[in-house]
């Protein structure tokens, strides 16, 4: 069976302190199939694009969507794996994914999503592939746990582990926005308003999972494969909870439509 063609989404807004630790993340993986690290700068006011950038010299480029796209084939790591940068204008996170998605769709089979301000371990993909590839026809998201680092300190405030249920994910989004996806589900799950729901700048990852569990299966692996960085206990934390607490109620909202629809 040959391998399967992973793309990394990773979308970048104002993160050009962390973006390079994210690139390099990529390419420490162990990971021996075919991968693209598709960045998307979401039209950032910083560096971001100088930081994206540097790590392609004497590019290939095209053009998409209105888009400048770098491409490049980088040393020093396994024969299939290459950069893919798209310089966009900001239109939030949903649209970013979008673009990138939508770039390297005929090239992938599977998508491994990853914030900006975020890292994997070196082993994620290929743990998480392993699970994928043994259902490809109905295994729509594998996840696994992830380590809550401290954004200044960089302490270790918590890991998160929590198993698949249906049950739990209508309570609440326990499945990580840093997950593996099967392209079949984006293509079976696709809205008008994008594979992400382009509306929403808050929960777009928690409206997806619900749209996919529907009609694919999600797997959690119990080994933490990630590093995630937050404020912690502070005030724009909270403020960002109450955003997605309202974010929330429009996911029920979509959820209830789509059974509504089912019945008529």
């Amino acid at each position: 069976m040959e391998e399967l063609r992973v793309t990394v989404i990773l979308a970048c807004y104002n993160d050009s302190h962390y973006i390079q630790g994210a690139i390099d993340s990529c390419l420490k993986q162990d990971y021996k199939g075919p991968l693209t690290i598709c960045v998307i700068n979401d039209g950032s006011t910083d560096d971001s694009w100088d930081v994206i950038s540097q790590n392609i010299n004497s590019p290939a480029k095209d053009f998409f969507e209105n888009s400048d796209v770098l491409i490049k084939w980088p040393q020093n790591v396994y024969a299939d794996t290459k950069i893919v940068a798209i310089n966009t204008a900001n239109g939030g996170p949903s649209s970013a994914r979008n673009i990138g998605i939508r770039y390297t769709l005929q090239d992938t089979d599977i998508y491994a999503i990853l914030d900006a301000d975020d890292e994997m371990f070196p082993d994620k993909i290929s743990s998480l592939v392993d699970v994928m590839k043994q259902d490809m026809q109905s295994i729509g998201v594998v996840y696994g746990d992830y380590e809550n680092h401290h954004l200044n300190t960089g302490k270790v405030i918590r890991e998160y582990k929590e198993p698949y249920s249906r049950r739990r994910l209508l309570e609440e989004c326990i499945v990580h926005s840093g997950s593996i996806i099967n392209k079949k589900a984006f293509v079976a799950t696709e809205e008008s308003t994008g594979y992400y729901d382009v509306t929403m700048r808050t929960c777009e990852d928690y409206d997806l999972w619900m749209r996919i569990s529907e009609k694919f299966v999600i797997q959690h692996v119990p080994k933490c494969l990630t590093m995630v960085r937050t404020d912690g206990e502070n005030s724009s934390f909270v403020v960002e909870k109450r955003i997605w607490e309202r974010n929330w109620g429009r996911v029920m909202d979509k959820l209830h439509e789509r059974l509504n629809a089912k019945v008529q």
